[in-house]
């Protein structure tokens, strides 16, 4: 699935605290597309461009991305209640 994955731009975060990557995802069976952006900590950028191959050397970002996607979309259950009044 990283071939679906399209780094369109990255660039500082204005604060300076992180970087911004902006990506195209385009769907293997629709070829419906999906544009973004998700902030990477500095540490996080930096680690995903280390993490790149020879043979791609964004391999390491189409990761974080996806991390990054899955972060934010993923309510943590653990700290959810629910509570009920009996009557």
């Amino acid at each position: 699935m990283n071939n679906n994955y399209y780094v369109s731009k990255t660039e500082p975060v204005r604060n300076g605290d992180g970087t911004n990557v902006y990506f195209t995802f385009s769907y293997p069976n629709s070829g419906s597309r999906l544009d973004g952006n998700v902030k990477l900590t500095n540490k996080e950028y930096i680690e995903a461009l280390e993490n790149g191959t020879d043979d791609d050397m964004y391999s390491g970002l189409y990761k974080a991305i996806k991390a990054k996607i899955v972060e934010i979309n993923t309510t943590d259950t653990a700290t959810t209640t629910a509570t009920t009044k009996e009557a």
